[in-house]
């Protein structure tokens, strides 16, 4: 009988209307309006302990004469006191709220960011967070592609609940693209590059920024007219390669002595490469100092 008894007092009170609380706890101040026996308290005076955002709470008659007792309250008839209904004071997250979010975690990144959807759950309030890590990529071929960034709401203090906004982050870039075909191991010389202007997701991976930072280095790959020059198609050239003449210096102790030679290997400074000495047909192993010249240390330590 009394589970029957519940469910008839829930929704005649769920008709009647609840009373909505903007915080975790309930306090005098919620209730007094609808229960005017606890005026007379101190309107942040604890009641109980708000619902969870979308679920309702019964504040029995009983809980409530206990709650008057307490602070010695004179309860004057039946009708000074009455169940009541609580829940949590929530509404939709609107999309002014979400894209100052977003615009504050761009963190002043210059970009155009277009909200094209987002959460539509109702929510108690709350600080909206969102940061760079919770946003996706959108694909490498296709940088105006939306994508999905997801947040939280955080309310009460340390509680959170997942929030999530679909955007498109576009901003101005110069890209450099290939002026003609490059064949596979060609140094790239600055008439073979051009800028354009085109827009860009602003987080995908560090792109190339200037002429200087392909001019003069080593396709990896060939690279087709038109087509971006990107990190990885690029390598720094060597500063000796096989079959160079190099400048040998031999260093034993305080005895140092040069001879002429040829590159046996290639390597940038500070690589070990094999080296030739025509004259006795001899091959050694050498340090690259700098281009053209390498260095041979017969003690260790010198």
């Amino acid at each position: 009988m009394r589970p029957v008894l519940t469910l008839m007092i829930a929704a005649a009170l769920a008709h009647a209307g609840c009373i909505a609380v903007s915080s975790d706890r309930i306090v005098a101040g919620d209730i007094s309006p609808v229960v005017p026996l606890f005026r007379s308290l101190d309107a942040a005076t604890l009641v109980g302990f708000s619902p969870l955002p979308g679920t309702q709470r019964i504040l029995t008659k009983r809980e409530l004469a206990a709650l008057a007792l307490r602070h010695h309250l004179v309860i004057s008839g039946d009708n000074d006191i009455r169940d009541l209904c609580v829940e949590r004071d929530v509404r939709s997250i609107t999309g002014e709220d979400i894209k100052a979010a977003l615009i504050s975690a761009l963190d002043g990144v210059d970009a155009n960011l277009e909200l094209i959807e987002w959460s539509g759950q109702v929510l108690p309030a709350g600080r909206l967070e969102f940061t760079r890590a919770g946003l996706s990529k959108p694909p490498i071929a296709a940088p105006e592609s939306p994508v999905v960034w997801r947040g939280k709401l955080i309310y009460d203090g340390r509680r959170s609940a997942s929030v999530w906004a679909k955007v498109r982050i576009t901003a101005e870039r110069t890209i450099f693209t290939a002026a003609e075909s490059i064949s596979a191991g060609s140094a790239i010389r600055a008439d073979q590059v051009k800028s354009a202007q085109v827009k860009r997701f602003p987080f995908a991976a560090s792109s190339l920024d200037s002429l200087d930072a392909i001019a003069g280095k080593i396709a990896r790959q060939s690279i087709l007219a038109g087509h971006e020059f990107v990190l990885a198609t690029l390598q720094d050239p060597k500063e000796v390669n096989k079959g160079d003449q190099v400048h040998v210096s031999v260093v034993d102790g305080a005895a140092a002595l040069s001879l002429s030679a040829v590159a046996g290997s290639s390597g940038k400074k500070g690589d070990t490469i094999l080296v030739h000495n025509p004259t006795t047909g001899r091959n050694f192993r050498a340090v690259v100092e700098e281009k053209g010249q390498v260095i041979v240390r017969s003690s260790p330590g010198e």
